[in-house]
């Protein structure tokens, strides 16, 4: 008998268990994700394009001609307009494959 009354008690405690968690709340899932956030500060590459667009319009106001597509070199010596040219030489030497 006491074999008996250890499987009814574990039997209710499965059992109470169980109507515990079917009544307790969960999170209810939806085929929706949740909106995306917006980014508040743009994107690398958003960014290297927007510099590298005003680089070379401050070039083709300073009157450097520039050919289309701009190559890395032309980019690099209008970002350094203004600055000595041994300055600009040391700077540009990879982009102007100078060494």
């Amino acid at each position: 008998m006491s074999v008996v009354k250890k499987i009814l008690a574990g039997a209710a405690l499965v059992a109470f268990v169980c109507l515990a968690l079917a009544f307790t709340e969960h999170p209810a899932a939806s085929p929706v994700s949740p909106g995306r956030s917006v980014a508040q500060t743009p994107a690398r590459a958003d960014l290297a394009e927007a510099v590298f667009e005003m680089v070379l319009e401050n070039a083709r106001a300073g009157g450097m001609a520039l050919g289309e597509p701009p190559t890395l070199c032309q980019a690099c010596v209008a970002a350094h307009l203004g600055l000595p040219e041994a300055v600009m030489r040391e700077r540009c030497a990879r982009a102007c494959a100078l060494r």
